[in-house]
């Protein structure tokens, strides 16, 4: 239940940032405690130095400066996941400079390392994941016998509706 009142708590706070809700004055405060903590982990700082650094501002307790924290990362997302992936981009990039300089000057070895680095990174040599999966046409499929001469009888004589098609009279059919 407690999950809730603080994803209750984000949801007021992203509401404002995103349809420009009005807050309390003691939730800017907040907000604005949430943008400072944001702030240092987009600099690069630790999230050890942002609560050291916090702890120095707002004279708050550990468990208080670990929630801002946390919850900093709830509203504004992970900045480590966002740092991977576009570190990747760049390496990526790099790998793809290098292949080009080394092709130009003549090492072909070192252009074609830098290449499968960099097509290794874009995980070019994974393998397709499948949507439709194999074994589901193992499956036996139940089908019924009958050696009851009727039941022959009538599926030989079910009426099948069907459109007749003639010839149009265009004079290709002869």
């Amino acid at each position: 239940m407690k999950q809730l009142k603080r994803q209750d708590k984000i949801d007021k706070y992203r509401s404002h940032l995103v349809d420009g809700a009005d807050l309390k004055e003691e939730e800017l405060a907040m907000l604005a405690k949430y943008r400072k903590a944001h702030g240092l982990l987009c600099l690069g700082f630790s999230r050890n130095q942002v609560i050291a650094t916090l702890e120095k501002e707002f004279e708050l307790s550990q468990p208080q400066l670990y929630a801002i924290v946390r919850e900093s990362i709830l509203l504004y997302g992970s900045i480590e996941e966002i740092d991977k992936k576009g570190q990747r981009v760049i390496s990526i990039e790099n790998y793809k400079v290098l292949a080009n300089l080394a092709r130009k000057n003549g090492d072909i070895n070192g252009a074609i390392r830098a290449t499968e680095l960099a097509d290794k990174l874009q995980g070019l040599f994974e393998p397709e994941k499948s949507v439709v999966d194999p074994k589901a046409f193992l499956i036996p499929v139940p089908m019924d016998f009958s050696t009851d001469p009727a039941v022959l009888r009538e599926q030989e004589t079910h009426d099948i509706d069907f459109e007749e098609v003639t010839g149009g009279g265009d004079g290709d059919a002869e």
